[in-house]
Order: C-alpha cells, then sequence, then structure tokens
C-alpha cells in the first residue's frame, strides 16, 4: 500500500463515518463479544483458527476495512494473512488503525490521542515478517525504564513470546536475550529494544541494520537522536521485506514542531488514531484520565485527549523555540558547572483557586546550573501538589538526593509565619546545606522578565528527554495568562535570580501591562 493509497482511502474513511455514524460501536460490540467468547487454547493451531474467526467477522462488520481492502492489491492481502492473521507469534488481531499503519510504506507517524493502541500496533508490525532469516527490528524508547515498566512494550512482548505456552508446546519460542534485550526467532530473525536516554547511546546502532525502526513516543525524542539511529534503516538488495519506520506520539513533547512540520502539516504519512478508535478499551474509565487535567492543564487536555496539534501555548513572553530549536537543549553538560541552585515555589494550600483553570497551584522545585562559560542549564522540575506535611518530607528527600553543594532557596510569603517556618523548621532539618528563604517585593512578570533575553539569546539549555518538558513548556509559553499556573515560571525566576545574585534593585524592567492585560482579554 502506498502512501497516495493511505491518501485516498483515509477520505473515503471520513465519508463513511458520516453515513454510518454508529459503525465504531458496531465493530466494538462485534470484536468485544469475539474477545468474551474466547476458547481455551490448546495449540497454536486454535489460536489462529480463533484469529480467522475474529477476523472474518470483524471484516464482515466494517465497511471501513472493507473500503481498504478494495484498494489493496491481491498480493498485499496475501501478505496480510500470511504474516499477521496466520502468524502464531501475534497472539491478537489489528483493528481498523492500526491496519492503516500496517499497510503504509516508508516513514509513518501513528498516534495523536492517547489510548489509540499505539504500542500493541506497533509489536504487531515488528512482528510481522520475523519467518524470514534476515529480518531485523529495532524498537526504540527513551529510557529502559520506558521500555520494561508493567504493560510496556517490551514487557507485552516478553508476555507473547517468552511466556507463551503455546509456542512452548510447538517448539518454536524465540530465544531472550536478557543482556541486550532481543529475541532471535527459529528462523533466525531478530527483534531487538533499545534505549537512547543520552546522546552517546545513538551511536550504539549507527552500524546496525535494521529492516523496520520503531520510535514508541517519538515526539520526547531529540531529532538528532533520530536522525543518527535512522542510517541504520536499510537492508540487501537481494532482500524482498519491506524498509519502514515508524514513528507514535502525541503532541507536545520535545520535537513537537519538526513532526508538526513534517507529518501534520504535510497531511500525508499521519495515521491518526484515538482513544475512540481503540474497540478493547474500556473508553469510559479511560476519559476520568483526562478529567484529572481537563482544567489543571488545558493545553494537555486537548493533546491527550483530542490528539491537537495546535494545541500549544501562544508564547506571550516566553516562545517555545526558545528551548526546543537545535543547540537549545542538552544531554550531557559540555563543561565545568560552577555554581547550582534549587528553587522552591511551594504551594500555600491544596485548595482550587477559583481563579485559575481548576485545581490547586503546584508545589514546584527548579534545579538550574550555571556553566564556567555563562550559559545555565535547567536539569531537573519537581513538581507535585500535596498537603503540607509531605510538601516538606519530599522537600527534604530531595535536597538530600541534590547534595549539599546546591544552594536550596525558596519563595518566602506570608509575612513572619513563613519566614520563622524556613528559616527554622525547614533550614533545622538540613544541618550543612545553605538553605534560606527569598523573598521579593517585585511582582512575577517583572521578575520572569528578567530571563526573557538571557533565553532569547540561547543562554538557557533545557535538559532534553526529560519527564517534566511537556509540563514545563506548556506553562511557561502560557505566561503570563490568565487562569493558567504560573508556578514553575517563578520557580525558574527565582533560581535565575539566585544563580546570578540578582536583587530585586537589578530589576529596572517597565513592564507594559496594558499590553499583558489586552493579551489575555
Amino acid at each position: 500500500m502506498s502512501i497516495t493509497v493511505l491518501e485516498k482511502i483515509q477520505p473515503e474513511i471520513s465519508l463513511i463515518l458520516e453515513e454510518q455514524p454508529s459503525i465504531k460501536q458496531k465493530v466494538q460490540k462485534t470484536l468485544r463479544e469475539a474477545v468474551e467468547t474466547t476458547p481455551i487454547f490448546n495449540s497454536v493451531d486454535d489460536l489462529l483458527d480463533w484469529k480467522i474467526d475474529v477476523w472474518e467477522k470483524q471484516l464482515e462488520t466494517d465497511t471501513r476495512i472493507q473500503a481498504l481492502w478494495n484498494v489493496l492489491s491481491e498480493d498485499e492481502i496475501e501478505n496480510f494473512y500470511d504474516t499477521i492473521i496466520l502468524n502464531p507469534y501475534i497472539p491478537v488481531v489489528p483493528y481498523l488503525s492500526q491496519l492503516l499503519l500496517l499497510f503504509s510504506k516508508g516513514s509513518v507517524l501513528f498516534g495523536g490521542a492517547r489510548g489509540g493502541g499505539k504500542s500493541e500496533a506497533c509489536l504487531i508490525g515488528a512482528l510481522q515478517y520475523v519467518e524470514f532469516p534476515e529480518y531485523k527490528a529495532g524498537i526504540f524508547r527513551l529510557t529502559f525504564s520506558d521500555l520494561s515498566v508493567p504493560g510496556a512494550i517490551m514487557d507485552r512482548a516478553l508476555s507473547w513470546l517468552k511466556d507463551n505456552p503455546l509456542l512452548k508446546k510447538e517448539g518454536i519460542t524465540p530465544h531472550w536475550d536478557g543482556q541486550k534485550n532481543t529475541f532471535t526467532f527459529p528462523s533466525g530473525a531478530k527483534l531487538m529494544f533499545g534505549h537512547v536516554q543520552h546522546e552517546k547511546d545513538a551511536e550504539n546502532y549507527q552500524g546496525s541494520e535494521f529492516h523496520h525502526l520503531i520510535f514508541d513516543e517519538a515526539i520526547q525524542f531529540s531529532i538528532n537522536k533520530i536522525t543518527r539511529i535512522k542510517g541504520s534503516n536499510r537492508k540487501k538488495f537481494t532482500s524482498s521485506i519491506p524498509l519502514r519506520i515508524w514513528y507514535t506520539g502525541n503532541p507536545g513533547g520535545l520535537s513537537h514542531e519538526y513532526f508538526k512540520e513534517n507529518f501534520i502539516d504535510k497531511q500525508s504519512n499521519f495515521i491518526d488514531s484515538k482513544y475512540t478508535d481503540n474497540p478493547y478499551l474500556d473508553q469510559i474509565a479511560y476519559e476520568s484520565i483526562f478529567k484529572d487535567i481537563e482544567d489543571s492543564d488545558p493545553i494537555l487536555f486537548r493533546q491527550w485527549k483530542y490528539g491537537d496539534w495546535e494545541a500549544v501555548p501562544e508564547g506571550l513572553m516566553f516562545k517555545r523555540p526558545w528551548f526546543t530549536v537545535k543547540g537549545r537543549t542538552y544531554d550531557a553538560i559540555p563543561e565545568r558547572i560552577v555554581k547550582r541552585v534549587r528553587f522552591w515555589d511551594t504551594a500555600a494550600t491544596l485548595e482550587e483557586d477559583p481563579n485559575k483553570q481548576g485545581g490547586a497551584d503546584w508545589t514546584v522545585g527548579v534545579l538550574l546550573l550555571l556553566g564556567e562559560s555563562g550559559k545555565c542549564y535547567l536539569d531537573d522540575i519537581q513538581y507535585f501538589r500535596e498537603d503540607p506535611d509531605e510538601t516538606e518530607e519530599r522537600i527534604l528527600t530531595q535536597a538530600k538526593l541534590d547534595g549539599r553543594e546546591v544552594i536550596l532557596r525558596a519563595e518566602q510569603e506570608g509575612g513572619a509565619q513563613a519566614k520563622i517556618y524556613i528559616n527554622t523548621t525547614l533550614a533545622r532539618a538540613l544541618p550543612g546545606y545553605d538553605f534560606e528563604g527569598r523573598t521579593s517585593q517585585r511582582n512575577k512578570i517583572e521578575r520572569a522578565k528578567s530571563m526573557v533575553s538571557f533565553i532569547k539569546s540561547g543562554n538557557m539549555k533545557i535538559k532534553e528527554d526529560s519527564s517534566w518538558n511537556t509540563f514545563f513548556l506548556n506553562l511557561i509559553c502560557s505566561f503570563p495568562t490568565k487562569g493558567i499556573h504560573d508556578d514553575p515560571v517563578d520557580a525558574l525566576s527565582g533560581a535565575f535570580m539566585t544563580l546570578f545574585d540578582l536583587e530585586d534593585s537589578d530589576l529596572n524592567y517597565n513592564v507594559d501591562y496594558d499590553y499583558i492585560n489586552q493579551l489575555n482579554q
């Protein structure tokens, strides 16, 4: 299936959805009934018979798949049956959005919203050609824990392959090398799981050869890492196995702009997948994830629920590219660090602020490092909502993890009581640490503006591939917007002023409040 066919079938599918608005529910009912009545499998043949039955029921029910079948060649359809339906290593039957991915060629972005079955689709595709001796596939995530946590893609592969009694009974269980995180199949084919947390990790794969590369949650990768690994997507001219590169992910990550420009805006090579497309997901229960963030983080809500690639902060004071373009992120710090500051902006209460878009304020701790060149590095952000006792415990625990060489400061508000709490209760619990409160007579917009030219000029680097990237970028690029939490901006400006020993008297900025207010109307 060429990309042009993919572009052709997607409008047809949209038309079917308009004419048959209940088709998703109809397909969901058919597939769930098939799964609920799954028999006990005593052999691989039993599994394959069940897959054939489920597939035929889905094909008969889903008019969108029927439309897809009409544009495929006989060879493509036969290949699908041989490599997917009759593949004993794949214990599931793909549904429509996963089928679109399986029949695509070249480089494709699959995803959008959360819950669309991205990881399962990737594993199905990675196993498609394991009967071919020369076949090699690589699945990549940022960290090993991303691969291996319960339910993650490598954990799922172990369940499908290593711990499958049917494969063992048939004598076709692939060999698992836990050191190399690689399955070797009886044919000789290999499926490898890799993680590239650091830039140097990408170099480990430059001499490799993969027919199929899969970057799961690719929007969190730096483009530099992806580019280095992409060079291993090659094969011998005698091989009939297609070369494929799949990217999965949701809007809002570190490489959001790259994927939006190259896949979304071009309206090609992109397969939209949402939780409502996943017939096996408990969609009502899953929606609770979105409800938890609908008010507190409306940008993330739109990104996760709707796969909205336009849902990015507008950048009233800080622009997203200032933090994300090439050269503005780092994997390893290239110079000696001369000063380290962790600044805490603590939430006064767990009560929701009626003037903000739901959710209590965050307690945020920013770790900012100063290099001998004068550049600084945003190395870590801790953020949470806890009661005062738990907040105190987490601050103390983080201080011990950071070490005594890190200067600790906390925003001091609320008068004498706050001063006593910070300078006695917290400081007393951390003997040997440089920890004290910091007060400011300047408002948060004036303090934030002290960083604008410094960041705009590329002097502040952000640590790439961090779990807090999306949280931070969404909020700082919304600042100052009425109703949006500004806690990470307050913590960053506090760390910045501490790092450079700036006092209120050093801030000689005249803030155009009329302009700011106009933007927020």
